[in-house]
């Protein structure tokens, strides 16, 4: 792969925030293939607290429902339970806390330190919108994920028993001075028990180590670990395979040259054809994302608009276009070779591939969401249109659970998730 392709940017679906738009080009559920492709199952997970949070939310509304109370749902014990554990351990150190974390500038914004209550830490205001649990849920079910509940909608899932006693495991830790197991407490503060309202904004050790993202137990690390590598469907032995090409050094090792090396050199060349397939892809999204960010540059001074025959003589836009071409010939390779046959990429990068510049910016307007408009032959600025940052430049992204996760830019299809949640669970030493 050249190194014009072999860095890139996998965005989520088009959206314009105050500091960044995202653009998917119509290729999501392309994304979404080769990210499952590469580390099936594990949806967007990374560290072993993810799962923790959402079984013991499960596990609670399902004792609280049972006293026959009108129990909150669990989404929101879910919501509440993880922005507790991330605010305490924010307030370890609000100069450098645990990467793990969300709600930053929420927590930031409680000066007086005043919200601790389970009624107000669940809502967004006072956490994030995009929290851990919507990022872990897919890898919760048994379609299509680890296995540790039935089921569809989060709300709706029944226990596997593999769920059941990760959250007993969570729950069974005991907290505070007389021994409180962390259900009890729990189970008082979601029923806004003023007492553990206090406890929690004392923010006594031991509640924070049992909540926090930082330290899953022993027992939680073995049972995640054990759906994770032990289980012998092919997706388990798949991120087998790639569990021992990646290792569990400090660094996530460079994918090309070396974990498609180990999984070659282990016999596993078609798993390493994917790997390279899915890169492939993803430096077609980077060069996409590169050319309108030059067409957004070109269309800006002109308000009313500018000629597809003025932008085609534009050096930076030509130079951006013949290497999406290279990156679109790559890639269609790299599918050959991995017997990949995902229709959309496939269509997309044949249409790069086939046409001249004038056809591969009509193209990238088309698919460019509403920034950009073409009409009578000049491209215009679209209703949510702005200069789009190039590739290289997206690091500005909003607060939420995709924002943080090692794979936030979708650089590794995932890998480098699957590394940092290894490091949580089987802590065997650098390899």
């Amino acid at each position: 792969m050249s190194e014009g392709s072999s860095h890139w940017f996998s965005p989520s679906p088009a959206e314009v925030s105050s500091s960044r738009i995202s653009l998917d080009f119509e290729l999501r559920a392309a994304d979404l293939f080769f990210r499952e492709l590469v580390v099936p199952e594990l949806g967007r997970v990374w560290f072993a607290r993810q799962l923790a949070w959402p079984v013991a939310a499960l596990a609670l509304h399902e004792e609280l429902a049972s006293h026959g109370s009108n129990a909150p749902k669990s989404t929101s014990i879910c919501h509440g339970i993880e922005a507790l554990a991330c605010k305490l351990e924010y307030l370890v150190d609000p100069q450098d806390p645990s990467r793990r974390i969300l709600g930053r500038r929420a927590f930031g914004r409680d000066n007086e330190r005043e919200v601790w209550s389970f009624h107000r830490l669940r809502q967004a205001t006072n956490y994030v919108r995009n929290t851990h649990r919507q990022a872990a849920t897919r890898a919760l079910r048994e379609d299509g994920g680890l296995g540790f509940a039935r089921g569809s909608r989060f709300d709706l899932l029944e226990f596997e028993p593999v769920g059941r006693a990760l959250a007993d495991a969570f729950l069974s830790q005991t907290v505070g001075r007389g021994g409180t197991s962390l259900r009890k407490w729990l189970l008082g503060w979601v029923g806004d028990d003023r007492d553990r309202e206090g406890e929690a904004a004392r923010r006594p050790d031991s509640l924070m180590r049992a909540l926090s993202p930082e330290h899953a137990t022993q027992e939680e690390c073995s049972l995640v670990r054990s759906r994770l590598l032990g289980t012998s469907t092919q997706a388990s032995e798949k991120r087998q395979r790639l569990a021992r090409a990646v290792g569990r050094a400090a660094d996530v090792p460079e994918i090309e040259g070396a974990v498609v090396v180990r999984l070659r050199e282990a016999g596993h060349r078609e798993q390493a054809n994917e790997v390279v397939a899915a890169r492939a892809f993803g430096a077609i999204l980077d060069r996409s994302r590169d050319a309108v960010a030059n067409l957004t540059r070109a269309v800006e001074p002109g308000r009313g608009g500018v000629k597809l025959a003025t932008l085609v003589s534009d050096s930076a836009l030509r130079k951006s276009i013949k290497d999406l071409r290279a990156a679109a010939l790559n890639y269609l390779e790299k599918a050959i070779s991995a017997d990949v046959k995902e229709p959309t990429s496939r269509s997309f990068a044949d249409a790069v591939v086939a046409g001249d510049d004038s056809d591969a910016i009509r193209l990238l307007v088309r698919r460019a969401g509403e920034v950009l408009g073409l009409a009578d032959g000049v491209v215009v600025r679209g209703p949510l249109f702005r200069v789009v940052d190039a590739a290289d430049e997206t690091n500005d992204l909003e607060d939420g659970a995709e924002s943080i996760e090692p794979d936030r830019t979708g650089r590794t299809f995932r890998i480098a998730n699957l590394h940092s949640l290894l490091r949580d669970v089987d802590q065997r030493g650098a390899r």
